[in-house]
């Protein structure tokens, strides 16, 4: 059993250190604040008094995401939810109703959620969407809704014990403590619990909000919705109250047969004997006795003997004589018979001599008939699979021809080394035997794997460049001249040593490639002192080894010992900040700069690949200057897309705004902006972003200049804001600096024109002043062109450095770009390289001697290849692959398809009547369960009529059939009932062909239990005293309904195992999902007058509970009140404390866990003995 414990109120993060106590009537603070203080440079005893951080209150929220929710009770739309559980709705986080709450648990270990669960009747009002107002608006007396003051006993975190700390475990959940009553239809909302939350999510100001309750009782209020769902109760009962009224009841007699007359059979004028036979339907009474056999008397055998006659047709329809219109031989399409004989017992004479079973059959098909246009149209399509099969069969069999010829005339003549190079891109795929391929039989043998590879080949294919050259060599006849190398293969493959390379001792000398791609970030520069350098340490080693940093890759030839001797250089002899700029002896390429990218995010890829460090400003200008002034503007604009669920779209529009450095020096400025966005969480769960590019002019006085620059941030697409960052570069002919700033705005749609809609934004930061005179040249951004840098910079993801700088020498823009070191040559970096360096040198003569190989079976290698490329095997194996068909068959005769049909047959046959499912079913009383068995003889000729009829359908569309095809041969559903109808013993009686045993049980309730409860769990299990062994569970192996208030479930359980050992069926309420209310109360507290001392009377737990869990579970509405008449006024379930409900020190009303206990309601299951069921 599982075991859940409960907690009051659950806190993670910052709000866990909040201080102010929950009283459960203070209304303030509005938001939780934080004292905090920072250390400067790791000095603890000086701490830098900072603001206190304040943290998002219930006032902050305007809408919550339905993502968070993971379960709702009643399911939307439940249209006959029981009224003994209070509906509830279960969050993902654990912490979440009590996130947004400004307070710290009070004394009593209280805390108010921000937010709570209400359930309304239809009658009493229901959400409105309203103009101006982002949430719907719920308008509803007090009376309808819970007590505020109590809110927070209906708000509680769950977990598993032993994973308190897993959030995977854990969910929160919010309660309606609502008394529901039968057949009324209710909307169940999510809304604020605080003053200041309701004005936030009706769009209003907050300032006078505060953390009084959000409504009164009894007064009318006016409430924001998050989240709603409807449901309708239905009548009174629960899954227990249900269960307990199930019964084991005697069937009633005759049931599983139904009264036939065959007075007047319709063909001839007198009928079979007895007016009236008795026919079975398709579930029978275990208890029955067997069914009167056929009569035996002389006019039953006349009867028969007629419709035997009857069913021989006169003509052989080869003449142009019509047809005669004869009752149908069923079956006889498949057991290629024309007639029956009335002496015997098989299967096809019973089958349609017997009109008890003919009726079965009959029954099969009219539920053809009923179906058949979807019947056909399935076949049809059916068809054309097959028909492009045969023609893929056709095209196989042409291709195995020519290919033989083909693999005859010009594969098997080759010698062995021409087979081996024919072979080579095949040599992971053949296999020479079950588990090694052709490429593993080489790797394993003295052939060396070169000579196995098509570089080799190609290198001594007999027209190469090599074979040419070499000329040619007699062979075996002085007139047929054979190429140099054409038995080299077989040559080495034959020798037993293969190609044996001596190993000669290392000689100390190592390669090593001086590419200087690592990177040193600018703030690092001045820590690089080590640079590899030869071993007199000369200061001019750095120029030359950073001019030859410029190529690709140089080698330089070191030994190890001159690395090993290699020595840093001093401190001092390198005294200058080593970037590019630092660097003239440098010729950097022409196109270096336009081939060094930057990302919309601001990192550098150089033309290389190699991605420079995250992080590095386009605009940082010179950090030791202060930042003199600020600036503040808007953006306004459009943000365009072809409709709303489109995964980008553009931004552009105007910006404008001011400036100020102080000292009256101040100006404003004005450009234009143009970007994308992508809706980035629509496509892989990430925030959705955009950027845009901006230009423009500025003017302070007679001063003017331009500015530009770069933006990126984020969009909500949920509350219609966005936030963003950017920075930018200014210049005039007197001077030029940096800006750097951030722009949070609003997004709207629009009315006039839905994929054009409005964006806004506020702007601000700091300006900086990097140096007088103009600043370094630019390329010029225009208003025009900004869409096509934009669209270049969001499609390929880069734009060349030279957009942000100039395409002239590096000399002014070297501060924004990283310095190549060569190479890092701390002492440990030597050693390790010199370590390395040995071991790939020395290594090989320490290693370990390679096994002995076995000669490449090169002839035999050929035989094999041979043979299995033979088109014979190749294409046959192809067709497996592509065509289905039965074992043992030709792979390449045509398909003969018949259509199949895996649907079960049985709702055909309800669909007529239950009476046919199971005769007598009405006189079944409501809230029984019965058992019945499969009747095996009913089924098969069911079947053979349905098979036979559509046979018959077959033929009538000209559609391409034989008519001996078993189109439908499950009747329950779940596996094949039956074996091809052609390959039936004509001499078995009918029923003994259903592969299902014939005793098979199959559990039939009518009751509204599974109608109410259809997740409920249905099995059968061995009974051991009064308990089943769950762990020999027998699951249903087909369940449906006859009628909304009957079911049958059937099992993989005879009738002989269940009279063998004690068996049951159990019935039982999903254990995973967790409800929560009270009982209706007993009902002698319902009469009038109720019975002395039942309201408000001591809890008192269930006698002989197993267990503490089950301490709770006699608690119901008579409890919490303290008469009848107060009990029917309620709405609500009360919030107070009571303490006549208490038992082990629990007390209702003390604590939001302890309500929870108190309310859970422990999953019921019913078990039904299988021999009360069996029993007469």
């Amino acid at each position: 059993m599982t075991t859940y414990t409960f907690a009051s109120w659950q806190r993670v993060g910052a709000a866990a250190s909040l201080a102010d106590p929950d009283t459960l009537v203070n209304t303030l603070p509005v938001r939780g604040s934080l004292a905090a203080t920072a250390s400067v440079n790791d000095r603890p005893a000086q701490p830098v008094p900072v603001p206190a951080l304040q943290l998002y209150g219930p006032g902050d929220v305007r809408a919550l995401d339905p993502k968070e929710i993971v379960r709702l009770f009643p399911l939307p739309g439940t249209p006959d939810a029981e009224t003994t559980k209070f509906p509830m709705v279960e969050f993902e986080r654990a912490e979440l109703p009590w996130l947004f709450t400004p307070l710290a648990p009070g004394p009593t270990g209280a805390l108010r959620p921000w937010l709570a669960l209400v359930c309304v009747p239809f009658a009493a009002g229901r959400p409105q969407r309203e103009p101006g107002i982002q949430l719907p608006v719920l308008r509803v007396d007090g009376t309808e809704l819970p007590d505020p003051a109590s809110l927070h006993l209906w708000a509680h975190a769950q977990t598993l014990p032993g994973h308190e700390t897993d959030p995977r475990r854990s969910v929160s959940r919010l309660l309606a403590p609502r008394r529901l009553l039968a057949h009324t239809a209710y909307t169940a909302c999510l809304v604020p619990s605080f003053e200041v939350g309701r004005l936030a999510g009706l769009g209003k100001d907050v300032a006078g909000g505060n953390l009084a309750p959000a409504w009164t009782p009894g007064a009318r209020c006016e409430l924001p919705v998050y989240f709603s769902w409807t449901f309708s109760t239905g009548e009174g009962g629960d899954f227990e109250a249900l269960a307990d009224r199930l019964r084991a009841r005697p069937l009633p007699p005759k049931a599983g047969r139904r009264p036939l007359d065959v007075s007047r059979p319709g063909l001839f004028a007198t009928g079979p004997g007895p007016v009236v036979q008795e026919v079975e339907s398709a579930l029978r009474d275990p208890n029955a006795p067997a069914r009167d056999p056929w009569p035996v008397g002389e006019p039953s055998a006349e009867w028969q003997q007629r419709l035997a006659k009857a069913l021989v047709p006169v003509a052989d329809g080869t003449g142009d004589e019509d047809p005669d219109v004869l009752p149908p031989l069923y079956g006889g399409f498949h057991a290629l018979s024309k007639g029956a004989a009335p002496a015997s017992s098989g299967w096809l004479d019973t089958l349609n001599l017997d009109p008890r079973w003919r009726v079965a059959a009959g029954l099969g098909a009219r539920a053809v008939q009923a179906d058949q246009e979807r019947l056909m149209a399935s076949a049809w399509r059916q068809l054309a699979d097959v028909r492009a099969a045969n023609r893929l069969l056709e095209l196989a069999r042409f291709a195995r021809l020519v290919a033989g010829r083909l693999h005859l005339r010009h594969v098997r003549p080759l010698s062995t080394d021409e087979v081996l190079r024919l072979a080579t891109p095949l040599q992971s795929r053949l296999a020479l035997t079950a588990d090694t391929t052709l490429w593993s039989s080489i790797r394993t043998s003295l052939l060396p794997n070169a000579m196995a590879t098509m570089e080799f080949h190609r290198a001594m294919r007999p027209m190469g460049v090599l074979s040419r050259r070499v000329g040619l060599i007699a062979g075996r006849s002085t007139d047929a001249p054979q190429p140099p190398f054409a038995t080299v293969l077989v040559s080495v493959a034959g020798s037993p040593t293969g190609l044996s390379v001596p190993r000669r001792d290392p000689d100390g000398a190592v390669a090593f490639a001086v590419a200087p791609e690592r990177v040193v970030a600018p703030e690092r520069l001045s820590a690089v002192r080590e640079v590899f350098a030869p071993e007199d340490g000369a200061p001019d080693a750095w120029r030359r080894v950073a001019s030859e940093a410029t190529q690709r890759s140089v080698q330089r030839a070191v030994t190890t010992e001159q690395l090993a001797a290699t020595r840093p250089l001093a401190a001092g002899a390198l005294n200058r900040a080593f970037r590019l700029s630092a660097l003239p002896e440098i010729e950097a390429p022409a196109d270096f700069l336009a081939r060094t990218k930057v990302t919309p995010h601001g990192d550098l890829v150089f033309p290389s690949g190699r991605s420079g460090p995250a992080g590095l400003g386009l605009f940082t200008g010179d950090t030791t200057v202060p930042a003199p002034g600020r600036f503040t503007g808007a953006f306004d604009g459009l943000w365009t897309g072809e409709e709303a669920g489109d995964p980008a779209g553009e931004w552009h529009g105007k910006c404008t705004g001011s400036w100020d450095m102080g000292a009256g020096r101040s100006g404003v400025w004005k450009g234009d902006y143009a970007g994308n966005w992508s809706n980035a969480s629509g496509q892989d769960g990430g925030d959705p972003t955009w950027i845009a590019l901006y230009t423009g002019t500025w003017e302070s006085g007679t001063e003017h200049g331009t500015w530009r620059g770069v933006c990126t941030g984020t969009w909500n697409p949920e509350n219609i804001s966005s936030d963003g960052v950017f920075t930018g570069t200014w210049q005039s002919a007197d001077r030029h600096g940096t800006f750097r700033g951030g722009c949070p705005g609003s997004w709207d749609w629009c009315d006039a024109d839905p994929t054009t809609e409005l964006w806004w934004a506020d702007c601000s930061g700091v300006l900086r002043v990097t140096g007088e005179g103009p600043g370094p040249e630019q390329e010029p951004w225009t208003a025009d062109g900004l869409k096509g840098l934009v669209d270049e910079w969001y499609e390929t993801g880069s734009l060349g450095l030279g957009a942000f700088t100039h395409p002239g020498p590096l000399a002014k823009q070297g501060d924004l770009l990283p310095a190549p070191a060569v190479l890092d040559t701390r002492p440990e970096d030597v050693r390790d390289m010199v370590v390395q360096a040995h071991d790939r040198v020395l290594g090989p003569s320490h290693a370990p001697p390679v096994p002995p190989r076995d000669p490449f079976p090169a002839q035999q290698a050929q035989q094999k290849i041979v043979d299995l490329t033979d088109p014979a095997v190749t294409v046959p194996a192809v067709v497996d692959t592509l065509v289905e068909r039965p074992a043992g068959t030709d792979p390449e005769v045509p398909v003969q398809w018949a259509p199949v049909f895996a649907d079960p047959m049985w709702p055909p046959l309800s669909a007529q009547s239950n009476e046919w499912m199971f005769a007598g079913l009405e006189h079944v009383p409501a809230d029984t369960a019965v058992l019945a068995l499969t009747n095996a003889p009913f089924v098969a000729a069911y079947m053979v009529g349905a098979n036979h009829e559509f046979a018959r359908e077959l033929r009538w569309r000209e559609y391409p059939t034989d008519q001996r095809g078993t189109y439908f041969a499950s009747f329950w559903g779940q596996a094949t009932d039956l074996p091809p109808l052609h390959t039936w013993k004509r001499d078995l009686t009918l029923g003994t062909h259903v592969t299902a045993p014939p005793d098979r049980v199959v559990l039939v309730l009518r009751s509204a239990l599974l109608r109410r409860y259809p997740g409920a769990i249905v099995y059968a299990a061995p009974l051991l005293g009064t308990e089943p062994k769950d762990a020999d569970a027998r699951h249903p192996i087909f369940r449906g309904g006859l009628d909304p208030d009957t079911a049958m479930i059937g099992f993989d359980l005879t009738k002989t195992e269940l009279l063998a050992s004690p068996w049951c069926f159990v019935i039982a309420e999903q254990p995973t999902e967790p409800r929560f209310g009270l009982d209706d109360p007993p009902d002698n507290a319902l009469t009038d007058p109720p019975t002395p001392g039942i309201w408000g009377r001591p809890y008192s737990p269930p006698p002989n509970t197993p267990s503490t869990a089950d301490d709770w579970n006699n608690l119901d509405w008579s409890h919490l009140f303290d008469s009848k008449e107060a009990y029917l006024a309620a709405t609500h379930a009360p919030g107070n404390q009571r303490p006549n409900v208490a038992h082990d020190g629990l007390v209702w009303g003390a604590s939001a866990a302890g309500t929870a206990r108190q309310c859970f309601q422990q999953p019921v299951r019913v078990v039904l003995p299988a021999a009360r069921l069996l029993s007469p």
